[in-house]
């Protein structure tokens, strides 16, 4: 079918090219969490079902890798001990959870101003969180620094940067 080999692998890397452009990253994210070991980045986005918000997996959670290019499922290890998220109660317009690495910081799941959002305390302050980031300690990068929390204020409405240290 294919004179030779060489025809036979520019067809897979073409191929190859064309699915990993054709990846659409939603963009609506209620918030994602990077760290700086790599340019990969964890998304959480809202999980509804019939309008209703799901009650037993309020956000649905997966990896952004290799600059955008590949999305993937958290592993169980992810899951289990980094960013799945907890259900602490849900109804079908809010939740209230908490990523499994860190159990003090409460993310409410609701609508504002006609859009799901998360909005966590932090600071003193109510934030609408856009991104949670992880300094990790290297060299062997398992132990967290700090994170910082960024989001805007739900009462002014200004961006604030909010550092979180366990």
């Amino acid at each position: 079918m294919y004179n030779n080999v060489r025809q036979f692998v520019s067809l897979l890397c073409l191929l190859f090219c064309l699915s990993a452009a054709a990846i659409t990253i939603p963009r609506d994210h209620i918030f994602v969490f990077e760290r700086n070991t790599n340019g990969n980045y964890v998304c959480y986005d809202i999980n509804l079902e019939d309008g209703k918000l799901n009650q037993k997996e309020p956000l649905k959670t997966y990896w952004v890798l290799g600059g955008e290019t590949r999305i993937e499922g958290l592993t169980f290890l992810d899951r289990k001990m980094a960013f799945g998220v907890k259900v602490i109660k849900a109804s079908e317009d809010e939740a209230v959870v908490h990523l499994t690495a860190y159990k003090n910081l409460n993310i409410r799941i609701c609508k504002h101003k006609g859009k799901w959002v998360g909005i966590v305390k932090v600071g003193g302050h109510e934030l609408v969180l856009q991104k949670m980031f992880a300094q990790m300690k290297p060299p062997v990068n398992a132990k967290c620094e700090y994170v910082d929390v960024f989001g805007t204020d739900l009462k002014t409405g200004e961006k604030r940067k909010e550092r979180i240290t366990p």
